[in-house]
Parts: C-alpha cells; sequence; structure tokens
C-alpha cells in the first residue's frame, strides 16, 4: 500500500515539467533531488512501471536537452528551414517562368497564324490557310502527347488529386520529364491552334512536375524522406500553377485546397503562401509588360453596386449553378458518346482534327472568336458601355459553350478555368444588360459579368475561392458581398445535381481516388462482409522454404504480410523485403555452417546490428534488439502517409501495391449471400504457403533450416464489425495499402483499398 500524501499522478506531472515540489509545498529542480520523492515512497503493484517511464522519461529530456545544444541541432534545424525556404521560392520561381515562357509562345504562334491568314493573306485562301495551320498544330498537340507521355493529355488536376489522396506510386509517370515537354509542347499547340481551352489546370501539373524533381536534387533529397511532407510542397505545387497563371496568392492557395486535397495539414499553408508569393511576384514582373495578355483591374465606382440588387446577384448565382452543372453533364455525356461510338483510341488524330476544322471554320470571319480569352474577358468586366452588341455576345455564348465542352475531353492538354471565366461573363453580361433595359441605369452590367465569371466557375469546379480569385484578378472589393453570395448558391445548387466537374473526370477517366466508395458498398456494411478472406500469413518460426513460397508464389499484391501463431492469433507483421533479406541472409549462414559461425547482418537504419547464427540443431536464431530491425523510425508525428521504403503501423505503400491495387475487383461477397463452406472458413486460421516438392537432395536440408521473423508488434487492424462508413474515413485520412481484421484476436481477413475504394 503506498504510504500516506502519495499523489503519483500529479508527481509524474511535476517530473515532466522537470521539477517536483517537496510536502512543505518547495519546488526543487529534479537534478537536485534525483528524483528523491520515489526512491522515498513506495509505489502500490501497478504503478512501478509508470514509475520507471516517468524516471526515465525526465532522464531522457535531461539529456536530450543538453545534447543538442553540445552537438548543434538547433544549427541544423536551421539548415534545414533554409532549405526549405529556397526550395519553395524555386518551386515559385521555376513554374512561373516555364508558364510565362508557354503563354508567350502561344502569344506568338496565334499572332503569326492570323497575320499570314488574315492580314497578308485574306479571302478564300486565307480561310483555308487558317484551317489547315490550325488543323496542323492541333493533330501536333496530340501527336507529341502519344509519343512523349499520354499522361500530359487533359487538364492534369484529376491526376493531382488522385496524387494527393494517397497514390503518390500509383501515379509517378504523371510526374516524368516527358510528361513536362508533353504538356509545355502540346499547350502550346493545342491554345496556338484555335481550340477554346484553358492553361491553368496544365499549370498545375507543370508545377507539380517541377516539385517532384526539385525534390530530386542532392540539396532537398533530405525532404523526399518524409513522405508526408513531399504531399505538402506538392499542394504548394497546385497553388503555385494558378497563382503564376493569374498571380492571385492567397486564391491559389484556396483554390489547390479545395480541388486537390482530401484533407489540409495546417503547417502546409504557410509554404504555400511562400511559393505562392514568389509566383505572384514574378507575375507582376512580367505580365504587366506589353509582351502577353492579362486580365485588367476593374474599375467600378462605389455606386455601381447597391444593397437591394442583392436579391438580382442571388438568382444570378442559382442560375449559374444550374448552368454549371448542365455544363458537367454535357462534358460526361459526350466523353461517353465519344467513347461509345466512335472509340477513344484508335481515332484520337480524327477527332481532334474535326474538332480544330470547325473551331477554325467558325472563328475566321468574327474577330471576336479569335481574340485571346482574357482581351474578350476583359471587354464583358467593363464598367462603361458594351463594345459588342447584343448579338455578339449572344453567338458567342452559343458557339463556345459547345466548343468547350468537346474540347475538354480532348487528348491534349487542356483546362478549364479560363473558358469559364469567359462563359460565365457572357452569361452574367447579358443577365445585367436584360436588367439595365428593365431598371434604369442605376444597373451596371459589367459587375454581373465579374459575378457571373466567379459564380460559373464555381458551379462547374465546386470552388468557393472561385470568389477569391476574381477580387485579386479584378483589384476591387465593391462586389465582396454579391460575389461571395452568388458563388456560395452556385456551389450548393450545382452539388444538388451532382459531383463537380474534376471529381466526373477522375470517374470517366477511371483513376483512382481514396474518397470515392465503391458504388456497390454502403456505409452501414460491416468490414466482414467487404473483407477478403484468403489471406496469406507466415508462421512466426518459419522454415526457408515457407518463406521462399511466401514471397514468390503467394500474396505477391502485398508489401507487408501478417505474422500469426499456431491458432490463427495476430502477432503481428512482417514487410516482404525484410523477408527476402532473411532469406539470403539465412543462406549466406547456411554456406558456412558450424556451431560457432555467425554472418552479421548490417541493419539498413538501426544502428544496432543484427545477427543470423545457425545451432547444432539446424535453426537459425534471429536477435534484434528491437522487434522490427529492418524497418526505420518515422521522423516526426506527421508522417500519417509513408514513403516508398517505409513501414508504420505495418502498413506500407509500395510501387508494386501501388500498381497493382487498381487491378480487378475484390471477390468477397455480402455476409448475406456466403454459403456455409465460407462461413466455416471464416472460423479457420488464415491459410499459410503451401509446401511444394521438387527440391533437389542438395537444397532439400538447407530449405528445412528454420528461422524467427522479425515481427511488427503493432500492424493496422480493424475489428470485424466495424462499419464500413467508419473504416472508408480511416483510409482516406491515413491513406493505407491494406487493413488486417481481427475477430476475438484472431486473423480472419484483410481489406485492401480496391476493396472498398473507387480505383478505377
Amino acid at each position: 500500500m503506498p504510504k500516506e500524501g502519495y499523489q503519483p499522478l500529479n508527481r509524474a506531472r511535476d517530473l515532466l515539467d522537470t521539477s517536483v515540489e517537496d510536502e512543505d509545498g518547495n519546488r526543487t529542480n529534479v537534478s537536485e533531488v534525483q528524483l528523491s520523492f520515489f526512491e522515498d515512497h513506495e509505489a502500490p503493484q501497478g504503478l512501478q512501471g509508470f514509475r520507471r517511464r516517468s524516471e526515465t522519461s525526465v532522464r531522457d529530456r535531461l539529456r536530450s536537452g543538453f545534447r543538442a545544444f553540445a552537438e548543434g541541432h538547433v544549427t541544423i534545424q536551421m539548415v534545414n528551414l533554409g532549405r526549405m525556404i529556397v526550395y519553395l521560392s524555386l518551386l515559385g520561381v521555376i513554374p512561373a517562368a516555364i508558364i510565362f515562357l508557354i503563354d508567350l509562345s502561344v502569344h506568338m504562334v496565334s499572332s503569326a497564324r492570323e497575320s499570314i491568314s488574315v492580314t497578308e493573306t485574306g479571302g478564300w485562301l486565307g480561310f483555308f490557310v487558317y484551317i489547315l495551320t490550325g488543323v496542323v498544330l492541333c493533330l501536333l498537340s496530340t501527336l507529341v502527347c502519344r509519343v512523349l507521355s499520354m499522361e500530359a493529355e487533359g487538364s492534369g488536376i484529376p491526376q493531382m488529386k488522385a496524387i494527393m489522396s494517397g497514390f503518390y506510386d500509383k501515379y509517378k509517370p504523371s510526374l516524368s520529364m516527358w510528361a513536362l515537354l508533353a504538356k509545355s509542347v502540346g499547350l502550346i499547340c493545342a491554345i496556338g491552334g484555335g481550340l477554346p481551352v484553358g492553361w491553368e489546370g496544365p499549370n498545375v501539373h507543370i508545377a507539380c512536375i517541377i516539385a517532384h524533381h526539385l525534390s530530386r536534387l542532392p540539396m532537398f533529397r533530405v525532404f523526399r524522406k518524409d513522405r508526408a511532407l513531399r504531399l505538402q510542397f506538392m499542394v504548394s505545387a497546385c497553388s503555385v500553377g494558378l497563382a503564376s497563371s493569374f498571380g492571385t496568392p492567397i486564391g491559389g492557395v484556396l483554390y489547390a485546397l479545395e480541388t486537390t486535397s482530401s484533407y489540409y495539414l495546417v503547417p502546409t499553408f504557410w509554404k504555400s503562401i511562400l511559393a505562392t508569393l514568389t509566383g505572384a511576384v514574378f507575375y507582376d514582373i512580367f505580365y504587366k509588360s506589353p509582351l502577353v495578355e492579362a486580365l485588367d483591374n476593374t474599375q467600378f465606382d462605389a455606386n455601381d453596386y447597391r444593397r437591394r440588387q442583392l436579391l438580382f446577384f442571388a438568382f444570378l448565382g442559382v442560375i449559374m449553378g444550374v448552368a454549371g452543372a448542365f455544363f458537367v453533364k454535357c462534358v460526361k455525356t459526350v466523353y461517353d458518346l465519344r467513347g461509345r461510338i466512335i472509340g477513344m483510341r484508335g481515332n484520337r488524330y480524327l477527332i481532334v482534327g474535326s474538332v480544330a476544322l470547325v473551331s477554325a471554320a467558325l472563328s475566321y470571319h468574327t474577330r471576336l472568336f479569335r481574340l485571346d480569352p482574357r482581351e474578350a474577358i476583359n471587354e464583358m468586366f467593363s464598367s462603361d458601355h458594351l463594345k459588342l452588341s447584343w448579338f455578339d455576345v449572344f453567338i458567342l455564348l452559343l458557339i463556345k459553350f459547345p466548343l468547350v465542352v468537346v474540347s475538354i475531353g480532348l487528348p491534349v492538354p487542356a483546362g478549364v478555368f479560363i473558358p469559364c471565366f469567359l462563359l460565365g461573363s457572357a452569361i452574367g453580361r447579358l443577365y445585367g444588360e436584360v436588367l439595365k433595359v428593365i431598371f434604369g441605369s442605376a444597373i451596371v452590367p459589367g459587375g454581373f459579368a465579374v459575378v457571373g465569371a466567379a459564380a460559373f466557375t464555381a458551379g462547374v469546379t465546386r470552388a468557393l475561392s472561385c470568389a477569391v480569385v476574381l477580387f485579386e484578378v479584378t483589384g476591387q472589393l465593391s462586389h465582396v458581398l454579391p460575389s461571395l453570395l452568388a458563388v456560395l448558391l452556385a456551389v450548393i445548387v450545382g452539388n444538388g445535381f451532382g459531383r463537380g466537374l474534376y471529381d466526373t473526370l477522375i470517374i470517366m477517366k477511371k483513376l483512382a481516388y481514396m474518397p470515392h466508395m465503391r458504388r456497390d458498398l454502403a456505409p452501414t456494411m460491416t468490414a466482414r462482409q467487404v473483407m477478403d478472406r484468403e489471406v496469406v500469413s507466415a508462421p512466426l518460426l518459419c522454415t526457408v522454404k515457407e518463406a521462399e513460397e511466401l514471397v514468390r508464389d503467394k500474396g505477391m499484391d502485398l508489401d507487408a504480410y501478417p505474422v500469426v501463431g499456431p491458432d490463427g492469433g495476430l502477432i503481428g507483421s512482417v514487410r516482404r523485403s525484410t523477408l527476402v533479406y532473411m532469406i539470403e541472409r539465412a543462406k549466406l549462414a547456411y554456406a558456412k555452417k558450424g556451431p560457432s559461425s555467425s554472418v552479421e547482418i548490417e541493419p539498413r537504419v538501426n544502428p544496432n546490428s543484427v545477427s543470423v547464427e545457425l545451432d547444432e540443431v539446424g535453426t537459425i536464431d534471429v536477435t534484434s534488439p528491437v522487434p522490427m530491425p529492418l524497418v526505420p523510425k518515422l521522423p516526426s508525428s506527421e508522417n500519417l502517409v509513408l514513403d516508398d521504403d517505409v513501414v508504420e503501423n505495418g502498413v506500407s505503400l509500395s510501387s508494386s501495391e501501388a500498381s497493382d491495387e487498381a487491378e480487378g475487383k475484390s471477390g468477397s461477397k455480402p455476409e448475406s449471400s456466403r454459403t456455409a463452406a465460407e462461413e466455416d472458413r471464416y472460423k479457420k486460421p488464415p491459410m499459410q504457403p503451401e509446401r511444394k516438392g521438387g527440391a533437389s537432395s542438395r537444397d532439400v536440408s538447407l530449405l528445412q533450416q528454420t528461422f524467427r521473423i522479425p515481427v511488427d508488434l503493432a500492424p493496422l487492424t480493424v475489428t470485424d464489425t466495424m462499419l464500413l462508413g467508419q473504416l472508408h474515413f480511416m483510409f482516406v485520412m491515413l491513406m493505407p495499402t491494406h487493413a488486417l481484421v481481427l475477430s476475438e484476436g484472431r486473423l480472419i481477413g484483410i481489406i485492401r483499398r480496391k476493396d472498398i475504394i473507387f480505383t478505377g
């Protein structure tokens, strides 16, 4: 029994504060009393371990504090911070420079094309030249993507959303330098050829490719060890892509948060701000020059907007929500029809050439259609009298809408932000002009064009940050309230009709995406109903033959295998690479067998050596001071997402798993449809590798040698009664490749990502 006055919890808390309080109420430093409290008081049974852990914690903290100053850890942290600042600054400048060069090239190609065909030639010959150059450039765009990298096709934002949701390794080809080259050249040819596509999505993709390859430089390679940090840099790169297109650092950060992130780590915010700020500074320097077109600041007066007009802006938001949902539906319908009737792969040149031909033929005779879309948007945003007629704006809307719908799904680099801005500004301008006719000069149609552009883009992308982008682009805050109101209503109404454009493109392109649950499942189902019961496990004492069969023949889609006891109880897990390593070392130990022979295994991360000894009875003994000697510890508690060669809680994120996880659907059935034989199998221990014959007599003794598997004692496990909604949320947040299913401590199945998550 403890002595009178013993308060273990309070004293332990005081110890963690590196000081204690005696019976007289005086506080003394731990180093002075040398933990005399625990020496003078006897802890009750059950608290002895707590006392020892408290003593160890205090002493470790004191020692680590002095060691930090002695070894200069503070200096190392400052060096890493400096590297991070340099990395983020380069991440802002390099993509901004590439984006500017692409924009400048597009401007030069478009100007040269119009000068040759319209100004110098004219007539039917000019018409033919204009169509021919447009078709050739668009065919060159899709050819470049076909030859260099097909990952460069489309917007690029759907692939980035898939990467941010946990499929980094699966879509690494999207981040290759070939994809960067194809994206850049293809975008120049597509926009220069007259296709009504934007460049914001491709710019986001380009920035992410730059971020990926910057981290491969020797100076920044240390950041690749922390995959959570690496994904933070990718989110920052997404922000840079939009900020370098419009010069909107805050809007770019918020837009990337909404459109690419499954969840958002707060430390990402300052990194994104720093990167986008450098990109916006570059934009401000070069886009203010007459070399390229840019969106102009608006010049609205304070009296151009009145509070009683809020109802009109709210109704405009509802209209834009419906229009945005209709736009997404049209994109999906055209994509499906093209895939069923024409075919996507064998006729890419026919499809692109046909759309380029129609676009060039419709644009040649009307200068408004040949304008840079930013110049047309500036005209719509003007607070002065519209230079164009109502008929011109209506025809622009009537022709551009279907062309944009068809062009988005073409096998060329294509963005959607600027085309949506143009369509939304045209709808808003017509809406404002009608109101002006009805209510007089109190209505300023340019304000409705500004709000309409943001609301329609939000209705398509489902991003509220479109309003913030608008504020930064126009440089005015006079329409803050109506813009936010219209954008919010557009998003709400659009969500009522279905998914946004990027989520729809993910489904159409069959991309793996964590937040999308499989359509044949329901959140009220349990883990037992969807798990795969054919789980292959390894015994704790494993022969070389069993280990080789496990690695070569079974469970090749897993990178970590469960380790079970004879009764089916889960002990832990072991990495496939660790198992292969132990097999090789066991063979080496057998080659040097002898009662006293041993082979030292150099650990890959842990500084303590691990020995494999072959004793007299033919058992290879693996001894280690840690449960999993070949598995590195994570550098920080932020690592919910793991690197290619890192395992946390027995869950791996390997390239082999990532490449195989999307193949096929789970063969498991709902509980109600399982047969009696399957229910009997539920009660059996998980199967272990079959013993196959065929080994030569020379190798029999080697294959029969056994060794103890180094086990990770904390794999990711769930119970068989966990609801699928909870399980899906866990997969979205932690991004594991699989989870082990237990019932009363026994391993009964495994759940992979493909079992519950839409993986294309």
